[in-house]
């Protein structure tokens, strides 16, 4: 099948790959344009258009899709199918009518669950033991298309969202390859409509949302942990004596319990920390401006003792 692939992310390199090891034939790999990054503040292509230049595909990048100009780009191409992920853009209705059969999306949850740009963190965050990729038809509405295909799978204890979204690339591949067999029938596949009353939102996440409350239970904040790393990261202030470290969580567990008298963000005897409802026990940790670290380094190495104690950066 002839294609138009938009992307731009990580999430969206597998099912570029995978499209091109099918044999399909991609028309044009539209993506963002390359932007100024690092230190140096040197220009940086995304992913997909490293991805696609190494395939030797015909990379465009594009402040807007939905310039005259791209869109008649578009309709030269030709293409039967537009595959939209991780891209950065709303593709409008005269884009998606560039494609003989139609423009569908691919999405990291179980759709109408987890609209919005971070579904693979909010998967977490909320304590969902299953998510999964969908792939729908895409409408100006966000994420509100009709739906061709899921694909679900089991949430690991430890997992973090950067391991899960990982994970949901791969699957999603498989779903976009799956979707085009579907599109390729004949006739074509038909979509399912939504249910609109079962639509949950997954908004972009900011810093501001990693700032642990130590007055959470245990298994909520294990959640926000995994679930912001590697980003925005799940902040906490580590308090010894006098000092006053920056520390960010990346991997722990949870287990029941009210833990007697000790007060939230205290670590008890074993080092494990008493929250509002349960102990935390920290694995992994990045103290600011350091390298990520296993617990036990990063307690041999700053001499964390019991009665230090972990405190809320809005409570510093």
């Amino acid at each position: 099948m002839r294609v138009v692939f938009c992307g731009s992310g990580e999430f969206a390199t597998p099912s570029l790959r995978a499209c091109r090891d099918a044999g399909h034939d991609i028309a044009i790999v539209a993506t963002q344009p390359a932007r100024h990054a690092g230190r140096g503040g040197q220009l940086r292509p995304t992913p997909v258009a490293v991805a696609g230049a190494e395939l030797g595909l015909n990379v465009v990048e594009c402040p807007n899709i939905n310039d005259p100009a791209m869109i008649e780009r578009l309709r030269e191409a030709a293409a039967d199918a537009m595959i939209v992920a991780d891209f950065g853009q709303m593709v409008r209705l005269e884009a998606r009518k560039s494609v003989r059969i139609d423009a569908f999306n691919l999405h990291g949850s179980l759709l109408p669950d987890l609209r919005g740009a971070a579904p693979i963190n909010w998967a977490i965050i909320k304590g969902y033991e299953t998510t999964g990729v969908t792939t729908f038809s895409l409408v100006d509405r966000m994420d509100a298309g009709d739906v061709y295909l899921r694909l679900s799978t089991q949430i690991a204890r430890r997992e973090t969202a950067g391991e899960l979204k990982a994970r949901l690339a791969q699957l999603g591949a498989q779903a976009v390859l799956q979707t085009l067999d579907m599109l390729g029938g004949n006739p074509p596949a038909v979509p399912t409509p939504q249910d609109d009353s079962l639509a949950t939102k997954a908004p972009g996440l900011k810093k501001c949302d990693g700032v642990i409350d130590w007055n959470l239970p245990a298994a909520t904040i294990r959640n926000l942990v995994h679930g912001t790393w590697p980003w925005p990261g799940a902040r906490t202030l580590f308090v010894s004596g006098e000092r006053r470290i920056e520390v960010t969580l990346a991997r722990c567990d949870a287990s029941g319990g009210h833990g007697g008298d000790a007060p939230a963000g205290q670590l008890r005897d074993d080092l494990s920390v008493q929250t509002g409802e349960g102990r935390l026990t920290v694995l992994e940790i990045k103290p600011a401006g350091k390298r990520l670290m296993e617990w036990h380094d990063f307690a041999n190495g700053y001499r964390v003792r019991q009665g230090d104690r972990f405190v809320s950066l809005e409570q510093a």
